[in-house]
């Protein structure tokens, strides 16, 4: 009987080695959020919930469904500094609370960290990085953008000047998905996001969108 109680824990061990992460993304930005959402699920290993406010995050954090990670963009509607910063984290419990931001100041990051923040993701890192990063923070590990690599919210490096929106339609058309499909996960038509795909050629200097996802990852834009 010994035995196979020993059995039977070492199968529930693996099967929760097994489970996805359950990720909390807490930011006013759908198309940008709900597209790093359906992305992070496409890549395995996670489970994601968005929420837009403060008072959604953290009644979020309170509900019945525990959280690995919360992603938290500070300038969603309720967040008024370190102070926000500090109720969150009085409720994560054992979530660990990334900042997630296209923006964020040094001094504002350190004084975060300083709180028991785990981190800063920007928006714009490539999926591949993401995921890595995340991974390094349920490992119990502080991420922070390597040094050199552009401020938050500085758009593409190299000199390009891709915008949040641009970067996710982007990383999406390298993902494999059609205009349409596109269209659907960040809200516009098809005729816009080909119009974003344009300029998104344009400001790359491709020949196509393949090529432009060439060159995206090439300068570690996705």
């Amino acid at each position: 009987m010994a035995g196979s109680a020993d059995l039977d824990t070492r199968v529930a061990t693996d099967d929760a080695d097994d489970a996805p992460a359950r990720v909390l993304i807490a930011d006013d930005h759908r198309m940008i959020t709900e597209a790093v959402a359906r992305l992070l699920e496409r890549s395995g290993g996670f489970e994601t919930r968005v929420v837009g406010t403060l008072t959604e995050a953290i009644q979020a954090l309170a509900g019945d469904t525990p959280y690995d990670l919360l992603l938290l963009d500070v300038r969603m509607p309720g967040m008024t500094g370190l102070e926000s910063v500090q109720r969150v984290l009085a409720r994560a419990g054992d979530t660990k609370v990334v900042l997630f931001s296209g923006e964020a100041d040094r001094r504002f990051v350190a004084g975060a960290v300083d709180l028991g923040v785990r981190g800063l993701i920007p928006k714009t890192m490539p999926l591949k990085a993401l995921t890595s990063a995340l991974q390094l923070v349920l490992s119990g590990e502080v991420f922070m953008p390597a040094a050199g690599a552009p401020p938050a919210g500085s758009g593409a490096p190299d000199g390009t000047d891709l915008t949040e929106l641009e970067i996710i339609i982007l990383k999406l058309a390298s993902d494999g998905a059609t205009n349409k499909e596109i269209a659907l996960h960040v809200n516009l038509s098809e005729v816009n996001v080909k119009m974003h795909m344009r300029a998104i050629c344009r400001k790359l200097d491709a020949k196509n969108r393949t090529h432009a996802a060439m060159l995206a990852r090439s300068l570690a834009v996705i």
